[in-house]
């Protein structure tokens, strides 16, 4: 403050009508008046050369010089008894307080001169908390051992990234590429390469020259050459596809058919094939190819179980194999996940019921997940009735390892093999 003199006749008054000017109650640090950590030291630093522990005996405490009789009346009490015992966050927070009862003023000159008066910025704004909806990622590393989930950031800086839908996939360089649906309903892309960092999120261009695509169901399949093609459902409903190459860019979308799709998968193939299932209108699991051409197989219908002729689903997943097999799981109508196999000549093993978790007989789940690996097996993911992450493992010899509660909770799952055999997984947490 200015003057000693102005100092003890400006705080005395701020103390002697603080209770009667406002409560308590309207002098938490506001929106309307605050200021900066930064603002504070420059205060500090005119009042007390930024010592927040000095206590001279002239009756001002503390690196803002406060009186004691100001420091309870504000709610100093609370901290500690004298303002210097307190610690530099607990003087500011006080502080806030008066500074939202008493204005700038109550500083005189040092608050002028550190424009204490046009700062408004919350020294300590509360730290971003996660939502449901945002994603999480975590690695599953080759010897059975596994990092902790963490969020992703979001779009432009964002601390998350929150979204309806997410896929990810591998490509041979040991990168990682991912599709999220936002809440805004488009489509977005980010990588994350072999060293762990992260390209940041980018919008999909849309179809036919829109600026964004909205996606109401996507999928992602990393190619042997390095390429990453990509299958959505539009808004419509229609069925699109489109490429990222390895260079970087991206070929635009086409219409695959005239086909509608309620939920896709895709899968890459070592002969540079991929193959495509989905959930149609009708309920039923469809099958179809990209040939290695760029020509398409026309959609055949999964055959169901026992003597049903197709196969009702409420989710689906594919993953590729280097025999050049697939292997699918599907949740039927009761949410229960079946497991299926392609074989590379084009023959089909039938669904059957997975088993549960902790000995169930079969395992219901909300969302599914399957990638392949470099051994032949597969390792799978799952939400199950409880909202947690589940993981089981399909061994090359047609074994099973069983479901692991990863404790993670989530509202979909996504999971893509590597070829140093670790294994990434994005969730969205509930």
């Amino acid at each position: 403050m200015s003057s000693r003199t102005s100092r003890l006749s400006r705080l005395t008054a701020v103390a002697a009508t603080a209770l009667a000017a406002v409560t308590l109650s309207t002098l938490a640090a506001g929106t309307a008046n605050a200021a900066s950590v930064a603002t504070w030291d420059k205060v500090a630093q005119c009042e007390s050369t930024g010592n927040w522990s000095i206590n001279t005996g002239n009756g001002y405490y503390g690196g803002l010089q406060i009186l004691k009789s100001t420091w309870d009346a504000f709610g100093g009490k609370n901290y500690a008894a004298y303002p210097h015992q307190a610690s530099k966050m607990q003087q500011i927070l006080v502080a806030e307080k008066i500074l939202a009862g008493q204005g700038a003023g109550a500083w005189g000159g040092c608050g002028a001169g550190a424009g204490l008066a046009y700062d408004h910025a919350d020294p300590y704004p509360a730290a971003p908390t996660s939502q449901p909806g945002d994603f999480y990622h975590a690695t599953r590393l080759a010897d059975g051992s596994w990092t902790s989930f963490s969020p992703l950031s979001g779009v432009d800086g964002a601390p998350f990234f929150n979204g309806s839908q997410q896929s990810i996939t591998s490509t041979p360089d040991g990168s990682t590429q991912s599709l999220g649906t936002g809440k805004d309903g488009n489509l977005y892309h980010t990588a994350r390469y072999g060293n762990g960092t992260w390209t940041g999120w980018a919008a999909l261009g849309g179809f036919d020259g829109a600026a964004q695509f909205g996606a109401k169901g996507q999928a992602i399949a990393g190619m042997g050459n390095g390429d990453a093609q990509v299958m959505a459902i539009g808004k419509n409903g229609g069925i699109y596809h489109n490429a990222r190459l390895v260079n970087g860019s991206w070929t635009g979308w086409t219409q695959v058919s005239t086909w509608d799709a309620k939920k896709i998968a895709a899968a890459p193939l070592p002969d540079g094939s991929m193959q495509v299932l989905i959930i149609g209108n009708d309920g039923n699991v469809y099958h179809t190819i990209r040939k290695t051409d760029g020509t398409w197989q026309s959609f055949n219908a999964v055959a169901g179980t026992g003597t049903n002729t197709t196969f009702q689903a409420n989710n689906i997943a594919i993953a590729g194999l280097p025999n050049g097999s697939t292997q699918l799981v599907a949740t039927s109508t009761d949410n229960t996940i079946h497991h299926n196999i392609r074989n590379a000549d084009g023959t089909w093993q039938g669904w059957a019921k997975t088993d549960g978790y902790g000995g169930a007989p079969t395992f219901a789940a909300t969302s599914i997940a399957i990638t392949g690996m470099p051994s032949g097996d597969t390792q799978l993911l799952a939400v199950g009735n409880d909202g947690k992450t589940y993981h089981a493992a399909r061994y090359n010899n047609g074994s099973w390892q069983g479901w692991w509660n990863t404790n993670m909770g989530a509202q979909k799952v996504a999971i893509t093999g590597l070829p140093n055999g670790d294994a990434q997984m994005l969730v969205t947490r509930n």
